[in-house]
C-alpha cells in the first residue's frame, strides 16, 4: 500500500521552496547597498530578534541546547551565508542558487554517517540532478570566478552539515534554538563586517535596502528556517535537502523575470534536469507521510 502524503508537510515543504527561491534575488539586491558580511550579519541580528520576540510571545521555555545553537550558529547561519553572499558578489543570484544545488550530495554522504537510509533511485534522480547543475555550470560567468564559484559550493557543504546535525537533535523546539543561533551568528558576521568593509549608512537606511534587510530576516530567515527545522522533526533529513535542487530552478526564473537576468538555452536544459531528477529520486518513496 502506498503511503498517504501529509498535505501539511507538503504545503510546508513548498512555501519553504517558494521563499528561498526568491531570497537569492533579493540577496543581488541587498549586496547593491550593503557589503557582503555586513549585510549577512545584519539579516541574522533582525532575524533573531524577531523570533526571540515569537518565543517569547508563546511562552517557549526550558534549557538551551548549547552546542545545537553553536553548531547552527557557526555552519548554518555563520559559513554557510558568508560564502553565499560573497559568491553572490561577482555571480548571478540564480546562478549561485544552481551551485548550491550540490547540497543533497553532502547531504547523503553526512546522512549515511547519521544512518539514514538512502536507495539506488535517491542516487540516480540525484545523479541527474546534478547533471543539469553541471550543464549550467559550464557557462562563461563561472569559468571566469571560479573561487567564487567554489563559495557556493563550500556554503551548500556546511548547510548540508548542519542540516543533518539538526536533524540528529530534531526534538528540540525550532523556537528554542533559532533565535539565539541566529543572534550570535549575526551578531559576530556583523562585527567582522563593521570592522573589515566598513559600510556606508546612508546607503543601508535606503527605502530598498531595509525592504530587502526585512524579507531577508523576516521571511527568508524566520519563517522560512522555522518551516525547515520543522520538516526535519518530520521527514529525513535528504528529502529535505532536495529542495536545493527545485529551489534553483525558482531562483533562476525570478532572476530572469524581476533581475534582468539571462539564461541560455543549456540553462533552461540544465533546470530540466534538475526538476526530472528531483522526480525520479521522490517517486515511490514513502517518506513525505503524516507523522505518527
Amino acid at each position: 500500500m502506498r503511503a498517504r502524503v501529509d498535505p501539511g508537510v507538503l504545503g510546508a515543504y513548498a512555501l519553504m521552496c517558494a521563499i528561498w527561491g526568491t531570497t537569492w534575488l533579493v540577496i543581488k539586491v541587498s549586496l547593491a547597498y550593503v557589503p557582503p558580511l555586513s549585510g549577512a550579519g545584519l539579516r541574522f541580528v533582525v532575524a533573531g530578534a524577531a523570533l526571540g520576540l515569537v518565543a517569547r510571545a508563546r511562552g517557549v521555555r526550558g534549557a538551551v541546547p548549547w552546542k545545537l545553537v553553536l553548531v547552527l550558529a557557526a555552519f548554518l547561519f555563520g559559513l554557510n551565508y558568508v560564502l553565499t553572499y560573497l559568491a553572490e558578489t561577482r555571480l548571478d543570484s540564480g546562478l549561485v542558487a544552481v551551485l548550491f544545488g550540490t547540497l543533497p550530495f553532502f547531504m547523503f554522504a553526512f546522512g549515511a554517517i547519521a544512518h539514514e537510509r538512502t536507495t539506488p533511485r535517491i542516487w540516480i534522480g540525484a545523479a541527474i540532478a546534478f547533471a543539469g547543475v553541471g550543464a549550467i555550470s559550464l557557462g562563461g560567468q563561472v569559468q571566469g570566478s571560479p573561487l567564487f564559484a567554489l563559495a557556493a559550493i563550500g556554503a551548500a557543504l556546511f548547510s548540508a552539515f548542519a542540516n543533518v546535525y539538526a536533524k540528529r537533535h530534531a526534538h528540540h523546539d525550532p523556537l528554542r534554538t533559532l533565535p539565539p543561533s541566529m543572534f550570535i551568528a549575526g551578531c559576530s558576521v556583523f562585527a567582522i563586517g563593521l570592522i573589515t568593509e566598513h559600510p556606508a549608512l546612508r546607503p543601508l537606511l535606503s527605502q530598498a535596502s531595509l525592504f530587502a534587510l526585512a524579507y531577508l530576516a523576516l521571511v527568508g530567515s524566520g519563517i522560512a528556517f522555522f518551516l525547515n527545522l520543522w520538516l526535519l522533526q518530520r521527514i529525513a533529513s535528504w528529502i529535505v535537502g532536495l529542495s536545493s535542487l527545485v529551489i534553483p530552478v525558482i531562483a533562476v526564473s525570478v532572476g530572469i523575470a524581476f533581475g534582468g537576468e539571462h539564461a541560455t538555452v543549456r540553462e533552461l536544459l540544465g533546470a530540466a534536469l534538475v526538476i526530472a531528477g528531483l522526480a525520479v529520486a521522490l517517486t515511490g518513496q514513502r517518506e513525505l507521510t503524516a507523522p505518527g
